[in-house]
Order: C-alpha cells, then sequence, then structure tokens
C-alpha cells in the first residue's frame, strides 16, 4: 500500500524519525512518503485546509491508496477523500504513536476520530491474549492448585500474595475493603498475619469463616507458627499454610493432606544466620512433609539489604531449585522493599525479574509501611511485564505495559507557531515570594487530602461561612469555588486552581500534600 503522511513545518523531523523507527516487519508492506505542508503547527490545520495544499500540489487520484493526517486536526478527513478522491483517514495525536499504527489494521482508522484509541486498544488485546495464553498452558505443566489459583511449578507467571499484618486488630469492614483494594490491583492470593507471640485460635477460625461467606473468590493464606492457630485455619477453609517448620511439622501434620504449605527454614524458632545451614534445614523439613502432603512449596527466605547476606540468600533459592526442581518457590519481597528508603515501583519490578530468574512462582508483597503503600499493585504489574518480555524473549522494554510513573521514555514535543514578532517574556530567574500573595478579602482556603476518604478536601473560611468541600476532582471543587463566589481575585484563583490540582494527583499517586510545597524534590547527593 502506497501511504502519504502528512506534516507541517516545526513536526517534519518528528515525523521522519517515527516513520524511521517502524519496525521493518510493518515497513516493508507499504511504501511511506511525508508530505510537509507550508504550515507551522499541523494541529491548528483543518481538513479543508490540507485538501487545499494537496490539490495546489498535484496530489491526485490514483497517486496513493491511503492519505494519513494526524489526529488532532479540526473536521473530517472525509473532506479531503472528496476534493482529492483518495481515502483519508486521521492518525494518532503524537506523532511518536506513528509506528504502533502499523502495527494494526489501516482499514480500522477512521475518517473522523484520532487512531489513538484504536492504537490503545489494539495494545491491551495484543498484551491480553500473551498473558490469557501463558495462563491456559499452565494446566499442560507441572503446577499446583491454590484455591481456584494454578501455581506453576516454574513461572511465568509469577503469582502474587497480598499480606495483611495483625489482622485480628481490624474491624471486619476495614478487612474486607482491604481485601477487596489489593484484588483490584492484581493480587492473586490474600495472606492473613496474627500476633505472633499471642496465639489466637478461635478468633482465626472466625475471621477465616467470615471472609469465606462473604463469597471472596480468591485463595487464603495464613501466616503464623502457631499449631492451634494453623489448624483453626485449616479447620476454617485456609488454602494455604505460610510457616511450616521443624518445630511445628509434627503437630499438624495430620491436618494438611489437602491443602499447600509453605516450608521455611526455621528451627527452634530461629532462622540459621549460616546460609548452608540455612538450606539443610529447608531441605529437611521439605523431606518430612513429602509424607503428608504433596503442595509443598519451600521458601529460602530473602535476606534484608545491609547485612552483606541479600545476594547470598538469593543464591540459595538458585540452589534449592537444583536438588528440588519440582517444587514451586515463594520469595518475601518485603524484607527488601520496606528496608529501602527508595521508591518502591523500580525495587519491585527488579526483585520480580530476579525471582523469575531464580524459578521463583510466588511473591509474598507487603504494604507496611508509607513509602510501600501500592507494592500489590506494583508486583502485579511487573509480573505481567516480566511475562510478557519472557514470552517475546526481550528485555522489559516497549512492551505496551509499564512501570514509568516518574519518569517517561520519551519526550513528547509540542510545537508553537513562535515567529519573529512573538513577544518573549522569559521569567525563569523570576522570584515569587509568598509575602507579595494578594489577600482575597472573601476569605482563605485550607486544602488537604482525607486518605481514609479517598477524597480531596478544601475548607473555606470566609464571609460566607465555613465551608468543607471533598471531591476526587479537583474540577469539581473548583466549579463549586466558582459558582458560590468563594473568592474574588484572580491571584487566589490561579492560587487555588494549582493546589487543588497539585493535590487531586498526590491522592491519585498515593503521595502526601502538604499546601504550598512541591509534590516531589530534586535529590542530590551529598558532597
Amino acid at each position: 500500500m502506497r501511504i502519504l503522511l502528512i506534516t507541517g513545518r516545526l513536526a517534519g523531523n518528528i515525523v521522519r524519525n517515527a516513520v524511521e523507527s517502524i519496525p521493518s516487519k510493518y515497513k516493508e508492506k507499504h511504501i511511506i512518503e511525508i508530505m510537509i505542508l507550508p504550515i507551522d503547527v499541523i494541529a491548528l490545520a483543518s481538513s479543508k485546509t490540507i485538501a487545499y495544499y494537496l490539490k495546489k500540489k498535484g496530489v491526485k487520484k490514483g497517486d496513493y491508496d491511503l492519505i494519513i493526517i494526524p489526529g488532532q486536526v479540526k473536521g473530517s478527513a472525509i473532506e479531503i477523500t472528496n476534493a482529492i478522491g483518495i481515502p483519508a483517514v486521521k492518525g494518532p495525536k503524537q506523532a511518536i504513536d506513528i509506528p504502533i499504527m502499523f502495527a494494526i489494521d489501516l482499514n480500522k482508522l477512521s475518517p473522523d476520530e484520532p487512531a489513538d484509541k484504536i492504537i490503545d486498544q489494539y495494545r491491551k488485546e495484543y498484551l491480553f491474549n500473551i498473558l490469557k495464553n501463558v495462563e491456559e498452558n499452565i494446566k499442560k505443566k507441572p503446577h499446583i492448585n491454590i484455591g481456584r489459583i494454578l501455581v506453576p511449578v516454574n513461572p511465568p507467571p509469577i503469582r502474587v500474595i497480598a499480606e495483611i499484618s495483625n489482622t485480628l486488630t481490624m474491624s471486619r469492614d476495614i478487612l474486607l475493603d482491604k481485601i477487596k483494594t489489593y484484588l483490584d490491583n492484581g493480587a492473586n492470593i490474600i495472606s492473613l498475619g496474627f500476633e505472633p507471640f499471642n496465639p489466637n485460635p478461635d478468633k482465626v477460625y472466625e475471621t477465616i469463616k467470615y471472609i469465606k461467606k462473604e463469597s471472596i473468590n480468591i485463595p487464603i493464606a495464613i501466616d503464623t507458627l502457631s499449631p492451634s492457630e494453623i489448624i483453626s485455619g485449616i479447620n476454617a477453609g485456609a488454602d494455604l499454610i505460610l510457616s511450616i517448620t521443624v518445630d511445628n511439622v509434627a503437630k499438624i501434620k495430620n491436618y494438611i493432606k489437602d491443602i499447600a504449605v509453605v516450608a521455611i527454614p526455621i528451627i527452634d524458632n530461629t532462622l540459621p544466620r549460616d546460609h548452608d545451614l540455612r538450606l539443610q534445614v529447608l531441605f529437611r523439613i521439605v523431606d518430612t512433609l513429602h509424607n503428608y502432603t504433596e503442595k509443598i512449596i519451600a521458601d529460602p527466605i530473602l535476606d534484608p539489604p545491609g547485612r552483606g547476606t541479600l545476594f547470598k540468600s538469593m543464591q540459595n533459592y538458585m540452589k534449592f531449585k537444583q536438588i528440588h526442581p519440582n517444587t514451586p518457590l515463594l520469595m518475601g519481597i518485603g524484607n527488601v522493599t520496606e528496608l529501602i528508603d527508595a521508591d518502591s515501583v523500580g525495587i519491585n519490578v527488579l526483585l520480580t525479574l530476579l525471582a523469575q530468574e531464580l524459578g521463583v512462582s510466588l511473591l509474598l508483597v507487603t504494604e507496611e509501611s508509607t513509602k510501600t503503600q501500592g507494592s500489590v499493585r506494583e508486583t502485579a504489574i511487573a509480573s505481567q511485564m516480566n511475562t510478557i518480555s519472557w514470552v517475546k524473549h526481550v528485555p522489559p522494554k516497549d512492551l505496551g505495559i509499564d512501570l514509568l510513573i516518574l519518569k517517561d521514555k520519551k519526550k513528547t514535543e509540542t510545537p508553537f507557531d513562535i515567529t519573529r514578532d512573538t513577544k518573549v517574556v522569559d521569567l525563569r530567574k523570576a522570584s515569587y515570594t509568598d509575602e507579595k500573595t494578594e489577600i482575597d478579602p472573601m476569605g482563605f482556603f485550607k486544602i488537604r487530602i482525607n486518605y481514609s476518604e479517598q477524597a480531596v478536601e478544601a475548607f473555606y473560611v470566609g464571609r460566607k461561612g465555613r465551608i468543607l468541600i471533598k471531591s476526587r476532582s479537583s474540577k469539581s471543587i473548583e466549579r463549586y469555588i466558582l459558582e458560590n463566589k468563594l473568592i474574588s481575585t484572580l491571584s487566589h484563583a490561579f492560587y487555588l486552581g494549582g493546589e487543588l490540582a497539585k493535590a487531586e494527583e498526590a491522592l491519585r499517586i498515593n503521595k502526601n500534600y502538604v499546601q504550598g510545597k512541591p509534590l516531589f524534590s530534586l535529590k542530590k547527593p551529598i558532597r
């Protein structure tokens, strides 16, 4: 197919670079030409204007099979088709999406709507089908069942276990909300933790029964060393027991025939510091468990950073897998994420990729500290990235799914039509302080995030009394303020708009918000 891409002067090089980066398997199917019209910003043009210039340049029926104009051009591309006699459609709004556009069926492009929706849908369907095929193939290879979840002996996929600590101290409503949130964020299994030195088997039984009664269709694990709590959990319908040791196995061995269990290398209530000894203890408990159940998972235990033993503990996963290749592995990555003052996103991705290399099938994820909030979602996405990367035999890059939150892969360029007569006001060196802010006689606002209600709150105090406005949308708060005339100066309006937008973004990404302070600060090394 002979295709003509239309662009303007300012975006010409951007479009050329985008066409150059089209994968050869798509590019070789077409002859692609670029026409730069004598228009600086093509987004400001209309389809009528483009048709005019094409006719002026002598483009006629038969010259091309398809004309693709930028997605943000005003008007329908049908006007070009009618004027020139060549089918015309809209491409993506941003030139960086041109390469992916050629991966889809170009017949699906519309003369009226930008290609972005079709491109997004293509990405989603493509990735969904990869993940679906991997899921369907689990049945064909060695695996174990944990409730309704199939866990492969060797990943991918890697299953995510979301841990909830101190379960018995929570109200049931809060516990259910937490479970549902983790489910929405991609958890495959929920782990309930209890007080380590205060066994309460009756409450453990009641809690699990309650969760099962609520018809939450997800496997439930219990994390306890107490034999009485383990037995109560099994009787209540728990699907996975996380902590079977040399010390407690004798007391629970008659209850675990049909349930999945995790062996850990604790002996005499202690985790050996020597990693070789730790591995020998794990071999011992796994060998013992083979007498009572077939659903055995091993956790050699990931060490926290800072001790100089993190890598050694990772080596134990590899060594165990060499001896027991048919036993699934579990890794608790909270031991690392909780103990590093760095954003959890990158740490969770890297640990998930390392887990795949080590043959780990389950990751136990915690969100105990403020800085690790969102780790379940991050790890679930990282697991999907890992699966797609593994299937395609490529690094986890340019997959169509990512965890780039603070940074972006590419710069999105927005060209301006700046001419010689444009007045340029450069305020980069200007400094404005709060002391110069104009006081609004109508009153003032205090803004905060209510995390328990997941809302931005604006508290007004002024001539019209005291009003608390709450919403998840900064726009709706701004609209209420304007409609009720709670501000009277432009400077106050600008200030509120900026602060409310910051608060909404902080709520969305689960970050602290302090009125008047930036959301992010650039860290610098100590000199």
